[in-house]
């Protein structure tokens, strides 16, 4: 059996047409997964960016955020997304976890994974929420806000209440290393 695997590894290396044929049996048939990704965003004030969503009916108000297409790469997602919801450019700090998502059988997520990052207004440029409101997909944003991580005052994801909490914590590092 040994022997066989590598006679069929050497002929995937060598046959373009084998090769093409596995990236397409790959393709069909393979697991795919949504990949969505979310933003906590912080001001200088210290406070976190929510959003309300038409498309979110278990948890209207959350974290900016949207779905990445495919052969995106995630971060670049999260500053797409946060320009064409809300016309804000955002630079992404860091990853704070992946997570699965949309295990609940009620919700209107898909099965998938959960990114979350944490973010800062890029050179410290905060529209107005009014201006926020005025972006280009603005139809997926009812309104936005920025609220004090402590007392949200908001139903809110669990998901998106962990990713606040380790958002808030890379916060305070950071304003401790300043």
């Amino acid at each position: 059996m040994h022997n066989a695997k590598n006679y069929l590894a050497i002929w995937l290396k060598r046959v373009p047409f084998l090769r093409w044929g596995l990236a397409l049996g790959v393709r069909l048939f393979a697991p795919k997964n949504y990949v969505g990704v979310m933003a906590v965003v912080f001001n200088d004030q210290g406070r976190v960016l929510l959003a309300q969503h038409v498309f979110r009916p278990d948890y209207p108000w959350g974290l900016p955020g949207g779905w990445v297409e495919r052969g995106e790469d995630p971060a670049l997602a999260v500053q797409r997304e946060l320009w064409e919801e809300l016309n804000l450019k955002v630079e992404v700090r860091r990853i704070l976890f992946c997570v699965p998502q949309g295990e609940k059988p009620t919700t209107t997520t898909p099965l998938g994974l959960a990114l979350a990052y944490y973010c800062r207004v890029a050179n410290d440029v905060v529209l107005p929420l009014e201006q926020m409101a005025e972006a280009k997909s603005a139809f997926e944003v009812l309104a936005a806000e920025w609220a004090d991580p402590a007392c949200i005052g908001r139903t809110l994801n669990p998901i998106h209440l962990t990713a606040i909490k380790l958002g808030h914590q890379e916060y305070k590092n950071e304003q401790r290393h300043h």
